[in-house]
């Protein structure tokens, strides 16, 4: 199939992988369309976005949201929309409503892999996963520091309990059947990206978060080859046929044992390990397993985060996922995006993360 002459509409353009797509598909010579609910995105600045849509927040703002999309296809004759962050759950709710090729499955499916508890639910026979119960039926707080606490919608570890023990009212009655108990897993975690079009997988990576942005989301990425890993993957995404991007959170125990704590039906960092092949594993019929070893980071995060590591040969080493030579002013101007997410933060009183996600997020509260 030619990559060529397609309109592509990628959403989410405050995600780094939103803007490593964008690169992909226009050196493929597509025409990138995207859009986001923020105004000063770190893919709005790029050369290889040919057109930058604001458009409504699709949790606050739903039926805005899609029309004002249909829309944009329309108007721009779009032949995929590719989506990057949770705003894929708020579209899969609504797929008959977009004409033209949508990654992601149907909203049923979608929400039995994002809640923490259903997947676990119904998939605990199709590859290891903890022992993980709803924290109204949990009932061994004596060894609660044995055990992982979360939301079951949540994303970026941002509410984790991990390594602490605590007892049963630390979390509130009218709360508890929002959360989970999973049991803590010691070993290397790795996160799974991987591309899907009726059930044919398109395309795979894997990595290790070397370094993190606190608990939460990677920011120096570390290429991993377990075959294991990826075998379950495969059997899985055929085995539900799904459409879309697919991640999981995956720890390998000291008995080689690889545990899936979590799944998320939507785009992660593993995406930059395909860098190029990104938009090839889109619109072609090959199937793309990373096999590069080439490490990746976001360098201004290695800088702020861990300063001392910054130095350290690896990091000089590793790609920088923004910071391109013949793209450059996604780099220089990326400083405008802190600061729209530092004057969400102040006006509506939230915290730094939330006013980086809360527009998007899908926690079950949709109009």
């Amino acid at each position: 199939m030619n990559t060529k002459n397609h309109n592509i509409l990628i959403s989410g353009a405050r995600a780094p992988i939103a803007l490593e797509m964008a690169r992909s598909f226009k050196k493929a010579g597509c025409r990138v369309i995207m859009i986001d609910s923020l105004h000063l995105t770190i893919s709005r600045w790029s050369k290889h976005v040919d057109k930058y849509y604001v458009v409504a927040s699709p949790r606050f703002f739903i039926h805005l949201f899609v029309k004002q999309v249909q829309d944009i296809i329309q108007n721009e004759n779009i032949s995929h929309f590719i989506l990057t962050c949770e705003e894929a759950i708020f579209v899969s709710s609504r797929l008959s409503h977009f004409n033209c090729k949508v990654w992601t499955s149907p909203i049923e499916l979608i929400l039995k892999l994002h809640n923490k508890f259903e997947f676990t639910k119904y998939n605990s026979s199709k590859f290891p996963i903890p022992e993980t119960k709803l924290l109204t039926d949990f009932k061994d707080w004596e060894n609660s520091d044995t055990y992982v606490f979360k939301p079951v919608y949540s994303r970026f570890a941002s509410s984790v309990i991990i390594n602490k023990k605590i007892e049963t009212g630390y979390i509130l009655e009218a709360e508890k059947p929002k959360w989970i108990a999973q049991k803590k897993i010691i070993g290397k975690e790795i996160c799974v990206y991987s591309i899907w079009d009726s059930g044919k997988l398109k395309a795979y990576a894997a990595y290790h978060p070397l370094y993190r942005a606190g608990k939460g989301a990677g920011v120096f990425f570390e290429p991993v080859f377990n075959d294991v890993v990826r075998a379950y993957v495969k059997g899985f995404g055929e085995s539900i046929n799904y459409t879309g991007q697919l991640s999981f959170d995956v720890i390998i125990d000291k008995n080689q044992t690889p545990y899936f704590i979590e799944c998320n039906p939507r785009g992660t960092s593993g995406a930059h390990l395909l860098h190029e092949n990104l938009a090839k594993a889109f619109l072609q019929n090959e199937s793309f397993i990373l096999k590069d070893k080439t490490e990746y980071c976001i360098k201004y995060a290695m800088f702020i985060l861990h300063l001392p590591s910054y130095f350290k040969r690896r990091t000089l080493k590793a790609k920088d996922v923004i910071l391109k030579r013949n793209d450059i002013k996604p780099f220089l101007l990326q400083v405008l995006s802190l600061l729209e997410i530092t004057y969400l933060k102040f006006s509506k009183n939230i915290t730094w993360l939330e006013a980086s996600t809360s527009d998007i997020e899908w926690n079950h509260d949709e109009n």
